[in-house]
């Protein structure tokens, strides 16, 4: 009979201090996921981080626990459906239940010894890293920082009893592609000149939460971005000894171009030169070649310019013979098939050079510049 008021007891604790919701989970505040537990610890283990968790997630099919910096009150916005969930609010008093008067700060775990409540240190506080797995803004004591799939650091973050070892502030997750990491993005559309866009230091889009990286980061033109995607590393080109460059040209979301280049001992416009040409789509892109043009400003004149211009001859719009280049003309400027207004990629769809009137033009196709020599750049590059 004891045993049977005691249980009851605390039922009744954990019922009247939390209020749930069936079916349902918080999405994008959960700093710790836990497994291989019932609803009533998951709720008592939401109750020991009293500076930090407002709310869990359970999963009664998976046993799972997720606890979180928000709840359902806060963030109603962010309450979606899932079968087998239910998102319990843990309110000030079910806190108290666990620890009493005593107040841990977000950095520490409220722990009930036998000597009473005592709170112990669990991890760093972070700063909000875009595209970082950062727990909900806590860094777990002896762990290493980590980027959400498909991006990666350059650079460890790590937590220790000291802090955080390096300034998080400088922590970047960089968007990988087919192993190589993004360093520029260009879509059609807009009168944004991509070489322009591409020498402006200064512009880290691989932190700016405004720009999301699943439409400006994406291989397929979104609508949802109006904008190019440009990082920091452009900035520090020439320390960060990159091995490897490919601008890759795609329409639709199917690669049609692809160009490598040679990129040691270059500055962020050496690279792009015959010179450097290691592989491409064109069987006659070869240093050796006759170039009219072959540069990353390429043609600019008053209302026209071609940026990423490889050019083998001018000779009249319908005889200029070409490979590609990012195009913008106004009308009655350039070639007829350019004076659009806006930006598009042109190219040639052979397997070598083809007359101007051959070439493909489309205003809905994206372009990347990606670089290789990864393990490289993790031993040079320092927060």
């Amino acid at each position: 009979m004891i045993l049977g008021l005691f249980l009851s007891a605390v039922l009744l604790c954990l019922t009247s201090a939390s209020s749930e919701l069936y079916g349902k989970y918080l999405s994008g505040f959960t700093f710790a996921s836990l497994d291989k537990m019932g609803k009533q610890m998951c709720v008592r283990e939401c109750q020991s981080y009293p500076g930090r968790c407002k709310s869990v997630n359970y999963n009664r099919v998976h046993l799972s626990c997720d606890l979180n910096t928000d709840s359902a009150t806060d963030k109603p916005e962010a309450i979606l459906d899932r079968e087998g969930s239910t998102h319990i609010t843990i309110s000030i008093l079910a806190n108290n239940s666990v620890c009493g008067d005593l107040q841990c700060s977000t950095q520490e775990k409220c722990v009930d010894k036998k000597s009473g409540p005592s709170c112990v240190f669990i991890g760093c506080d972070l700063p909000r890293i875009k595209n970082a797995e950062d727990n909900g803004g806590i860094l777990m004591y002896r762990k290493t920082l980590q980027c959400k799939t498909g991006y990666r650091a350059l650079a460890s973050l790590m937590c220790s009893e000291r802090g955080l070892d390096k300034n998080a502030t400088k922590f970047r997750c960089y968007k990988e592609v087919d192993q190589w990491t993004l360093i520029y993005r260009g879509q059609s559309g807009g009168t944004d000149s991509d070489y322009l866009s591409f020498i402006s230091n200064g512009t880290s889009d691989e932190t700016n939460e405004n720009v999301k990286d699943e439409y400006c980061a994406s291989i397929t033109k979104s609508p949802l971005c109006t904008t190019n995607y440009r990082t920091s590393l452009i900035d520090r080109w020439e320390s960060l000894d990159i091995s490897q460059v490919q601008v890759a040209l795609y329409k639709n979301g199917t690669k049609v171009v692809d160009l490598v280049f040679n990129g040691t001992g270059t500055n962020q416009e050496s690279w792009f030169s015959p010179s450097q040409i290691l592989s491409s789509s064109w069987s006659d892109v070869l240093s050796n070649q006759t170039y009219r043009y072959f540069d990353l400003e390429g043609h600019v004149t008053p209302g026209q310019w071609r940026n990423f211009q490889i050019w083998k001859s001018y000779g009249g719009c319908p005889n200029d013979r070409f490979w590609m280049a990012s195009s913008y003309a106004e009308p009655g400027k350039a070639c007829a098939q350019e004076q659009t207004s806006t930006k598009q990629y042109i190219y040639c769809p052979n397997t070598t050079h083809c007359n101007f009137e051959q070439g493909e033009y489309t205003n809905n196709a994206t372009i990347n510049i990606i670089c290789s020599n990864v393990a490289s750049l993790l031993k040079q590059y320092e927060l």
